[in-house]
């Protein structure tokens, strides 16, 4: 049992399959919960998950290293369902520096991402949030394995788990966020449960990617154009490379409804071009509905981005504004 660092324990799924996630800010993604926790101190553990309770008591007079040290358990709430961690720590008396912890929920099916983000601090706000689409994105500077995540999210294998490191903006500078999720199986495949932890203080905030950045000259060279990743299993946008298109109707809507009906066929057959293996394709005079109403008409030019499968999971689309129309 580490002494005198907070640690935290994931709870996201059954008491058998818990794991640690940090010892003190240091990631240790899903290291082993028994070897890290004595038996003596599960117990404990157990009942600050399954009351929602905080556990503070001084352990007992023992040949163990905690031996009459002050014991604490944290527990990371969900408004009604149990806790998605424990914060726990063993040590002296009188430390209240503990983990910054938020607990966040996805529902993969709809997109929606849902989060408590009190926990991270008051730069990062006090009350609930929800972003769907391509709006979690919008706070991340930094993010390697975002698409890794995102396919993670589509395919919601039974069972699965993902872990990574974003760079996120928060109103005191960029800080260091240590993402963990976990699914169920059967019909529970689509929801994730998840922590993002602060670990700014083992794990250094992360510059903007040398991709990221010529993507940014590309688009200030030319005015007009801009870039977003989107899926191919149903032509959605998951992440604004450049800033979102103003005025387009992108936020908080059914993106089903963003193209006019008539254009939908045409974007079918685009999307069976590039899953057919073209590696660039072209769409001109696409309509997307504008936030003031009518269309943005725009040309628009993907290709695929690599990935693990025979068919690609995403492409990127560069949306080139041409007119609006009533």
């Amino acid at each position: 049992m580490i002494i005198g660092r907070w640690q935290l324990v994931e709870t996201l799924g059954t008491p058998r399959s818990w794991s640690m996630l940090t010892a003190g800010t240091t990631p240790r993604e899903w290291a082993s919960y028994q070897r890290a926790v004595p038996a003596r101190l599960q117990p404990l553990i157990a009942a600050a998950h399954d009351t929602g309770m905080p556990v503070d008591e001084i352990l007992p007079k023992s040949r163990n290293p905690w031996s009459e040290l002050r014991f604490r358990a944290e527990p990371v709430p969900w408004p009604g369902a149990p806790a998605h961690a424990v914060k726990v720590w063993v040590g002296p008396q009188g430390t209240d520096d503990q983990l910054r912890v938020a607990p966040f929920q996805v529902d993969a099916q709809a997109r929606v991402v849902r989060v408590h983000p009190a926990g991270l601090g008051p730069h990062f706000g006090s009350t609930p949030v929800e972003y769907t689409g391509a709006e979690p994105f919008e706070r991340i500077e930094r993010f390697d394995r975002a698409l890794e995540f995102v396919d993670a999210l589509h395919r919601s294998e039974p069972a699965s788990r993902w872990s990574g490191v974003a760079t996120v903006h928060s109103r005191i500078g960029p800080r260091s966020l240590l993402v963990a999720a976990r699914n169920g199986d059967g019909e529970q495949r689509h929801a994730w449960r998840g922590v993002a932890v602060d670990v700014t203080d083992s794990v250094a905030p992360q510059h903007k990617s040398f991709e990221a950045a010529t993507l940014e000259l590309l688009r200030e060279s030319q005015p007009g154009l801009y870039l977003v990743i989107v899926d191919t299993a149903q032509v959605r946008a998951v992440r604004w490379v450049t800033e979102p298109m103003p005025g387009l109707t992108w936020r908080g809507v059914d993106e089903r409804t963003v193209p006019h009906p008539d254009d939908r066929p045409r974007i079918v057959a685009l999307r069976a071009e590039v899953l057919a293996g073209a590696t660039r394709a072209e769409l001109s005079g696409l309509r997307l509905a504008a936030e003031a109403g009518g269309w943005l008409t725009v040309d628009v030019e993907v290709s695929p981005l690599p990935g693990g499968g025979a068919a690609p999971a995403f492409v990127l689309a560069q949306l080139q504004v041409t007119a609006l129309s009533g």
